[in-house]
C-alpha cells in the first residue's frame, strides 16, 4: 500500500469534524505555496534594493511630496 493509499484509508475512519480540520490545513499550506511561487515570480522582475537604493527612494519621494 502506498502512503497516498494508506492516507485515505485513513482518512475515511475519521469523523467529519477532524476532516474539516485536516481541509482547513491543507488549505493554509496551499495558500503558503501560492505566496511563494508569486514572491519567485516577483523576484524575476525585481532586483534587490540595498540600502543606498532604498534611501535614494526615500529622498526622491520626499521632493514629490514637498512639490504638491
Amino acid at each position: 500500500m502506498t502512503t497516498l493509499e494508506k492516507t485515505i484509508s485513513i482518512m475515511k475512519t475519521l469523523p467529519e469534524h477532524d476532516l474539516l480540520k485536516i481541509q482547513r490545513h491543507v488549505e493554509k499550506l496551499s495558500r503558503k505555496h501560492k505566496a511563494i511561487d508569486v514572491d519567485e515570480e516577483i523576484r524575476k522582475f525585481l532586483k534587490p534594493m540595498t540600502r543606498e537604493d532604498f534611501l535614494c527612494d526615500v529622498e526622491i519621494a520626499e521632493k514629490q511630496i514637498q512639490n504638491i
